[in-house]
């Protein structure tokens, strides 16, 4: 019995030092580059069940774990969509199948060719340390590098210490859906699923170049800040017209 017991208290302290630290709430105030060459200073807002960030292209997506709800914020129209995550998913689903109508297919063209290009892009993607250092906004961060091919080059300088969930997957269809170039949406789903270093991405730059399209973005931290995140943060702007479908 003492020997059971011994061994459970030793599991017990075990997993209490290997456990993941609990996220704090964060904001980052981040001055952006976006893909059309305009900038702009927002803030972006992390705690456990909510996130606030901003795309390449400057939209802003929203999701919220409690409810299991996504909100995408297009500020060029000033316009936004809100609701269920499941009903956001089937929407971006046929959204996507829309979006490949007038683009070339070269998989139904010559499916050979369009094969041996998949197989191309698949095995040039690569994630590496860069072995640089630097300190962003205070905290210390590593710079990592993710190519793939002569597609994309992305570089994140990465702040281990700074932990936030990782909502990526679960916005992963609603963030595809507003790319029409399905080489973009690829580009796209690979930056949203490799995130596979803890921490958070304070700094990057990142050149990209589809089928239709090449550009480059970048996005610097200026100041982060722990703390509780006021409601206001999760508020929509005045004066912009919900989507209805």
């Amino acid at each position: 019995m003492r020997l059971r017991s011994r061994i459970a208290l030793l599991a017990l302290v075990l997993a209490a030092a290997f456990a993941r630290p609990a996220a704090a709430d964060i904001t980052v105030t981040t001055h952006y580059t976006f893909l059309g060459g305009d900038t702009l200073t927002r803030d972006s807002y992390y705690s456990n069940k909510r996130i606030r960030v901003t795309g390449p292209d400057g939209k802003e997506f929203m999701f919220n774990s409690k409810t299991d709800s996504v909100t995408v914020i297009d500020h060029a129209t000033r316009r936004y969509w809100s609701g269920p995550r499941a009903l956001a998913d089937s929407l971006a689903a046929k959204l996507i199948a829309a979006n490949r109508a007038g683009v070339p297919e070269e998989a139904t063209a010559d499916p050979v060719a369009w094969a041996e290009k998949l197989e191309q892009f698949n095995n040039s993607i690569k994630i590496e340390p860069a072995g640089k250092d630097r300190k962003i906004a205070g905290y210390p961060t590593n710079l990592w590098v993710l190519t793939a091919g002569d597609y994309l080059r992305s570089e994140r300088w990465i702040a281990r210490s700074l932990y936030i969930p990782d909502y990526g997957p679960e916005m992963q269809k609603t963030v595809l859906a507003t790319i029409k170039d399905p080489l973009g949406r690829a580009l796209m789903r690979l930056m949203i699923s490799s995130r596979d270093k803890e921490g958070l991405a304070l700094a990057g730059s990142t050149i990209i170049r589809t089928l239709d399209k090449a550009g480059a973005f970048e996005f610097e931290a200026l100041k982060v800040r722990s703390g509780s995140i006021p409601k206001t943060a999760w508020d929509l702007p005045a004066g912009y017209t919900p989507i209805t479908l």
